[in-house]
């Protein structure tokens, strides 16, 4: 424990600043942004270096909090996570290679990159609980998740705690001499490039041969493309590993192995969306759903019902069969109410299509018989079939001045 003073000191400067910033948080909305700076300034003055060190740390990090904080779209995009992810850690990396000019010199290359990998964690976390996470639990329908910023919280306390520690135990190896052995496994880094792509490579099959989704990422009418995205995110995740591994020579033979793993996932990733595999997917993906909840009384009916009959729509449009196409669209209008109708609103992605393919009486009867389910969006729908039957097709990107989303 004496070894660890400087590190069990800083996660505790760098989390209970958060924790503080968040109880005022339950008083008063955007008091959270006061986490960041407050984090970065006490953490930084845990370790006696003045006021460098915390005044780099409160600013840098503050920008970081507002950065997230202006995040508005939610993605349940598996390669977004990864993407903020990798982000997030080269944020922190760059404010820790700020920081390190006022450490001493033997701490600077790995001090940066005890900012960087927790940083990198947090946001892998922050992202997949703003997005996946928020449609997978139906977070938003839940007043004490609504309410209150638990991504930003979740990703200060591993930000800012695991900065600490590590950064910590940096400082503590460099004054302990017989210590300062590196404390990084050699080979880590390739193995976790490894571990990542097998990740992908195990959990896809054990789920797309049963036509399902891993945790429910279903982002669009084809949820091969949620496959596909499933395999990229994790293919993406394990080349950049696998990268790092390679060029600080953190065990070439693994690494190289985790970057040749990527390769066939992201070669995968592509095939997926390929016909004919991508509508047997998308059409039994959809006919599963039916039969699983297609009865009234199950909780997941109604959006059964809209959802499923939407990917069998675009499915058969995809085919050229205008008719059948038009069946699922009436059969997904005729549902008694669907939750993804009520949070965001008529799904226009097949209408499109269709009115690409001049079908716009299909499409008005689809808007007529599905406007009593979104009634906050009435004045749209009116608009919409207006356009409509002006003969043009309507952006339905954008949803204008009454604020829908």
């Amino acid at each position: 424990m004496v070894l660890h003073r400087q590190a069990v000191r800083g996660a505790l400067a760098f989390t209970i600043p958060v924790l503080i910033a968040f109880a005022f948080t339950l008083h008063a909305n955007y008091y959270f942004l006061a986490a960041g700076p407050l984090c970065g300034i006490v953490g930084g003055l845990a370790y006696g270096r003045r006021w460098g060190l915390p005044i780099i740390l409160g600013t840098c990090f503050g920008m970081v909090g507002i950065l997230f904080a202006l995040q508005d779209t939610r993605s349940a995009l598996f390669i977004d996570v990864v993407w903020v992810g990798l982000v997030s850690g080269f944020l922190f990396w760059s404010i820790g290679a700020l920081a390190m000019l006022v450490l001493p010199a033997g701490v600077r290359f790995r001090g940066a990159m005890a900012f960087a990998v927790p940083g990198a964690i947090a946001g892998v976390i922050f992202q997949f609980l703003y997005g996946p996470a928020h449609f997978l639990f139906d977070l938003g329908s839940r007043r004490w998740w609504a309410d209150f910023p638990w991504e930003h919280l979740v990703l200060w306390l591993i930000a800012g705690g695991g900065i600490g520690w590590r950064l910590g135990m940096e400082l503590d190896g460099l004054r302990q001499r017989e210590n300062a052995t590196p404390l990084r496994v050699p080979r880590s880094w390739a193995i976790a490039s490894v571990v990542c792509a097998s990740i992908g490579m195990v959990t896809g099959p054990l789920y797309f041969v049963r036509y399902r989704l891993p945790l429910g990422l279903f982002n669009s009418l084809s949820p091969a493309s949620a496959a596909s995205d499933w395999l990229f995110g994790w293919s993406v995740l394990a080349a950049v590993i696998g990268a790092i591994a390679l060029m600080k020579k953190l065990g070439g033979v693994w690494a190289t192995a985790g970057i040749v793993l990527a390769l066939m996932l992201l070669v995968a990733s592509y095939r997926v969306e390929a016909d004919p595999w991508k509508t047997q997917f998308n059409t039994n993906y959809a006919e599963k759903l039916l039969r699983e909840h297609g009865q009234p009384g199950d909780p997941d009916y109604g959006d059964a019902i809209y959802t499923g009959n939407l990917i069998l729509s675009q499915t058969t449009l995809d085919k050229n069969d205008l008719a059948t196409a038009r069946r699922y669209l009436l059969l997904a209008a005729a549902t008694p109410g669907a939750r993804s109708i009520e949070q965001n609103g008529l799904d226009t992605s097949v209408v499109r299509v269709f009115l690409q393919r001049a079908e716009r009486d299909a499409v008005l009867d689809y808007f007529n018989q599905t406007r009593h389910l979104w009634p906050q969006g009435s004045q749209l729908i009116t608009r919409w079939e207006d356009i409509i039957r002006s003969g043009r097709i309507p952006n339905f990107n954008n949803r204008g001045p009454l604020g829908l989303n």
